[in-house]
């Protein structure tokens, strides 16, 4: 990575982790292309943003692809290049399986899975002619352990989470790493202003999909994670400084597990797959010619 300040780019900066990276990014003296969908809506913080030196652009992931990479073009020749790229901006449509109708689901795979995939394809070229760069694409607990009434959500996360893993092999040769963030619960007001379908009577009554529907309006209460402390070990997993960053760049992990809950729920689900390859060893030797 060059010698002067990095430059990140981060979408959905106008709110909870995307915001909170963005502050902590130029506090370190860090060059920040922030985006949201509708800067217009937030005057205060593009100036907030803007007054450190940082440069706000608008950025629909539902765009198409040739408006993502006009856009990804001109964030480039803002400070001519872009070393740190973070892909944050999403939203979750919850409700059970059944009752999600079509539009919604190519609607929630554009914004969490299309729209980040375009703006990889974006900003890959000159990372690649660098030999240096870091892409960051911000996840979820449910990407790896999709929950109830979360399906389409999760998928959209599995998504993103499958072409970090198999580009993260791809790209190292040129220097550039993947990462993978699956941050817990925090107080931000992601999940509450999300899209929920309302159940259908099957799933309305004496079912846990109703109840969840409930909670989730309460999480940003009830979570625990404090965000201002999952965007430090972020920042330091994408510059590989302080203890986090060290550890994460020098054993090249992809996966970026913040906060105990998402690490519990991590934890659990490889104890299961664990118990499942040992079960299965011998089943799944006996298919072989």
């Amino acid at each position: 990575m060059a010698t002067t300040a990095p430059v990140w780019f981060i979408t959905g900066s106008s709110a909870g982790l995307g915001l909170a990276l963005t502050r902590h990014a130029l506090s370190k003296g860090h060059r920040v292309i922030a985006s949201s969908r509708n800067p217009s809506k937030t005057p205060g913080l593009v100036s907030e943003v803007e007054a450190q030196g940082g440069k706000w652009l608008g950025l629909d992931a539902s765009q198409s692809e040739d408006e993502i990479k006009a856009t990804m073009q001109n964030a480039e020749s803002i400070f001519e290049r872009i070393d740190i790229l973070v892909n944050n901006a999403a939203y979750c449509v919850l409700g059970a399986l059944e009752d999600i109708p079509d539009a919604e689901t190519a609607a929630q795979m554009q914004v969490n899975f299309v729209g980040p995939l375009r703006i990889m394809q974006a900003v890959l070229p000159g990372m690649r002619k660098r030999r240096s760069g870091v892409i960051m694409n911000v996840s979820s607990t449910q990407g790896i352990c999709p929950g109830v009434a979360c399906g389409i959500y999760a998928a959209s996360k599995a998504a993103l989470e499958a072409i970090s893993e198999s580009c993260s092999v791809e790209v190292a040769q040129f220097g550039i790493r993947i990462l993978i963030v699956e941050p817990g619960a925090y107080r931000t007001n992601f999940a509450s202003v999300g899209k929920r379908i309302e159940p259908s009577e099957e799933y309305a009554a004496d079912h846990a999909v109703a109840p969840w529907l409930r909670r989730v309006q309460t999480l940003p209460e009830m979570a625990m994670g404090d965000p201002n402390k999952a965007a430090s070990v972020m920042y330091e997993a994408a510059t590989g400084e302080g203890d986090a960053g060290s550890l994460i760049k020098n054993e090249r992990l992809l996966r970026v597990i913040i906060g105990p809950d998402c690490w519990k729920i991590v934890d659990r689900k490889v104890s299961d797959l664990r118990r499942t390859v040992d079960l299965l060893k011998d089943v799944a030797a006996s298919t072989n010619l």
